[in-house]
């Protein structure tokens, strides 16, 4: 592996009226017990990279390769974090050959910074969203107990001819171990100084100087609000764009795998995906009916991920009860699993499958409703579809009772979603009583999928001290035999709550949707 580094970059940033009377200052009035020291004046030459659809910024960083003379290197920064002018982000470096340049570093990961640009991006090539150089003067900082950080005075230029701008900035950087020692100099110098706070970053102005706008945009996919004067047809898209944008819009924190919700958000756009293309498939056109098993495919994709994930979640909330040694086993099966799942879901995501899915339903979703189909009132219809997606979920839960196996109430459960899913392509029809349906429909399934979660992790436990007992040892296998033992307790109590939850499903609130739907 290359050399690379993994910094957490802390600076405090400033903007000047001119850049000589901080110098001045910095030489004049720089208050005991600190110091400054020249170090160097060089040119930077900046260059901003991402995909069309921004993933690499929607994950939450900036890729940037800065050429030093003959030197380059590529520069993954975090966008977030810190406070006011404070910033603190996570910076990944590493050198860059400048023959090769972004795409190579792509195209064969060597450190840490290029592998998670690939992991980003995927398959999807980088392009040049913007360009800025800075002339830097860079100066040490110390004070008496020693070195503090540096200080870069900085002007820089951003975009050419006459869109070109000049920005002036200070910064402060320092370490995270020096941040205390540091404030009181950056508050004698801010306010000797004169320096404003600066808001946003060089980054910001180099992208409005370049016409660029971060995050993705479908051009539109268009409209997504609906009402009782609505058609069936545009009831129908605004539920699938609604869903679409939900599935696109997580693609980066899935593909970053550091956030939960990436995935969890993926898989559940791709479940409202389906059940709308089911709902409405009379009036779609065939080839975005056909997206159904696409999305099947995807949401199997994800699904192992998501489900691991699920059972990870449980059990940080269970390891302190088990003791460290047994916890640290079974969390070392859970982080290699993990990983393996996530190999999975990025391997999804770059196929050209996927990619072609994407185009696909953001043309056809864009094109909007087929004319001729769909176009009579979504009203009128409302109330039958519900009915017969009420229907199937009531004929699977009369039939369960105390003795029925799990697979009965996981079938169930699926069901009372999809349900679920029907009662909000409509909701806005039906106004306050539809809101009051759905979550009634909501506790339902939050009851079923909790089962279920319980049930799953019973088996996964019991998973573990069978297949596991050589890794785990025996306080590792005794505490998995304990998991699967409350997980099996946990499910027996939410049987226990199934009776009367369900029964809500029946009842004042299920009447008054009817009303609300009803066309007389």
């Amino acid at each position: 592996m290359t050399n690379s580094a993994r910094v957490m970059e802390i600076e405090w940033q400033f903007i000047p009226d001119d850049l000589e009377s901080v110098r001045e200052w910095l030489e004049q009035e720089t208050p005991e017990p600190f110091s400054i020291e020249s170090l160097a004046q060089r040119e930077l030459r900046d260059e901003y990279w991402d995909t069309t659809g921004w993933l690499v910024w929607r994950a939450g960083f900036a890729c940037r390769t800065r050429r030093r003379g003959e030197s380059a290197e590529l520069t993954l920064k975090g966008l977030a974090g810190g406070e006011g002018h404070l910033r603190k982000r996570l910076e990944l470096d590493e050198p860059l050959n400048g023959l090769a340049g972004v795409a190579g570093a792509v195209a064969h990961p060597a450190g840490e910074a290029s592998i998670l640009l690939r992991r980003l991006a995927g398959p999807h090539p980088l392009r040049s969203v913007a360009a800025l150089t800075t002339q830097r003067t860079t100066l040490g900082l110390s004070d008496s107990k020693g070195p503090l950080g540096e200080i870069a005075l900085d002007r820089t230029t951003v975009g050419e001819g006459s869109k070109s701008l000049d920005l002036l900035r200070v910064e402060v950087e320092v370490g995270e171990d020096a941040v205390a020692r540091a404030e009181p100099f950056v508050a004698a110098l801010r306010d000797g100084a004169g320096l404003r706070p600066a808001q946003s970053g060089k980054l910001a102005a180099a992208l409005a100087a370049a016409g660029a706008s971060p995050g993705w945009e479908p051009s539109p996919v268009g409209p997504m609000s609906i009402d009782r004067d609505s058609s069936l047809a545009e009831v129908a898209y605004a539920a699938l764009r609604r869903g679409f944008l939900r599935l696109v819009e997580h693609e980066p924190l899935a593909r970053l795998g550091e956030d939960i919700e990436g995935v969890h958000q993926m898989r559940v756009a791709t479940r409202r995906l389906r059940a709308a293309l089911k709902t409405f498939g009379d009036i779609l056109p065939p080839a975005l009916a056909e997206q159904r098993r696409e999305l099947r495919w995807l949401g199997r994709s994800l699904g192992e991920a998501r489900d691991l994930d699920v059972q990870r979640e449980r059990f940080a909330l269970a390891a302190p009860l088990i003791g460290r040694k047994a916890a640290a086993a079974i969390g070392v099966i859970f982080e290699e699993r993990r990983a393996s799942t996530q190999e999975v879901v990025l391997a999804a995501l770059d196929s050209e499958r996927y990619v072609a899915m994407v185009e696909t339903m953001s043309d056809l979703l864009r094109a909007g409703p087929t004319p001729g189909l769909g176009d009579e009132p979504a009203l009128a219809s409302a109330l039958e579809t519900i009915e017969e997606q009420r229907r199937r979920a009531r004929r699977l839960g009369s039939a369960i009772d105390s003795k029925s196996p799990d697979a009965d109430y996981h079938a169930l459960r699926l069901k009372v979603r999809d349900l679920r899913y029907v009662l909000e392509f409509f909701t806005p029809l039906g106004g306050e009583a539809a809101d009051a349906y759905v979550r009634q429909a909501t506790r339902l399934q939050t009851l079923l999928g909790d089962h279920q979660d319980a049930v799953v992790a019973a088996d996964f436990h019991a998973g573990l001290a069978r297949d596991e007992g050589e890794r785990l040892g025996k306080a590792g296998v005794r505490a998995a035999r304990e998991l699967a033992a409350n997980a099996t307790a946990e499910a027996e109590g939410y049987r226990w709550k199934f009776p009367k939850r369900y029964g809500r499903l029946r009842g004042a609130r299920w009447h008054a949707l009817r009303r609300a739907l009803s066309n007389s």
